[in-house]
């Protein structure tokens, strides 16, 4: 069996429809793979920040136990998902985006990686297909793990004047629009936020990011069915943290570690929400060994 990881950058749990759906018709491709996958209501990641909220995915350790506490690299003595299925069982292992929120390099032994300069800052669903397709075409028989990691819905937002100040103009032309733009009108302002003109456009400019990376991720689906892998790959789907406004990213609060977990297992899972257990991130690496029956780090 297949592994393909799909991370979003700071999506809140309640934007998918399954989960609430509060930002509007933003999410259209992670709202059709929900009727196929087992949703989990409850889900935490560990870290309410990128570095070691995936460090925790990577290792299933938390960070006082990996090493990486804020912004720094594992222990080089700690295992890591990748490095097990590569060296230990013969996964071919692939990383497209986010590559340095993966350190140090040599405990991760991706056989390909593309990290964000070269992906249109994160943000080109074409060029995430171009690498995904790279990546396929080399693996031969081998089993797979991918990690795809959009930078979508990460600060700065489409249409914010973040843009402006974080790339020249020239390096926005690689950053291409998201397929539908939203207005202030049209997307739920959450109820830990005041309901003011201002927050309410950037809440709409956050959905308008959410939505390119939905598209990304319906790109990244049609690839796998593409190449005929979709009932021999397990897909799972996560927001590393909360969105980044106040009461959720980097603090601890409810919507700062809750995440939107869906899983499609073939021939494990059945579709629907599981509304009753507590769900962590931490066990996601000890899970997905489980799943394919191979040994414990």
């Amino acid at each position: 069996m297949n592994i393909l990881l799909f991370t979003a950058d700071d999506m809140n749990w309640d934007t998918p429809s399954a989960f609430g759906g509060k930002y509007g018709d933003c999410t259209p491709n992670l709202d059709a793979f929900a009727k196929t996958a087992r949703c989990f209501q409850h889900a935490h990641v560990t870290v309410a920040v990128c570095l070691p909220s995936r460090s925790a995915l990577m290792t299933g350790r938390f960070p006082h136990h990996n090493g990486s506490e804020g912004f720094r690299a594992i222990h080089p003595a700690v295992p890591t998902l990748p490095e097990w299925l590569k060296d230990r069982h013969g996964y071919r292992t692939g990383i497209i985006g986010k590559v340095k929120h993966c350190c140090p390099p040599h405990k991760f032994r991706w056989d390909h990686q593309c990290d964000y300069e070269d992906l249109g800052f994160g943000r080109d669903p074409v060029r995430y297909v171009e690498e995904m397709e790279r990546f396929l075409s080399d693996r031969k028989d081998q089993p797979f793990f991918l990690m795809v990691n959009s930078h979508d819905p990460h600060r700065p937002f489409h249409g914010g004047p973040q843009e402006a100040q974080k790339w020249t103009k020239e390096e926005r032309k690689q950053i291409p629009p998201p397929d539908r733009v939203f207005s202030p009108d049209e997307v739920g302002v959450p109820g830990f936020l005041p309901d003011i003109p201002d927050v309410r456009l950037e809440v709409s400019e956050y959905a308008s990011s959410c939505r390119r990376g939905d598209e990304c991720f319906g790109r990244v689906m049609d690839t796998l069915d593409r190449h005929g892998l979709a009932e021999d790959t397990a897909v799972i789907f996560l927001s590393d943290n909360g969105m980044a406004f106040p009461f959720a990213k980097t603090n601890c609060y409810l919507h700062s570690t809750r995440t939107p977990l869906m899983i499609r297992w073939p021939g494990e899972t059945q579709p629907g929400m599981d509304d009753t257990h507590m769900v962590s991130g931490i066990d996601l690496l000890p899970t997905i060994i489980d799943g394919l029956g191979l040994s414990q780090p």
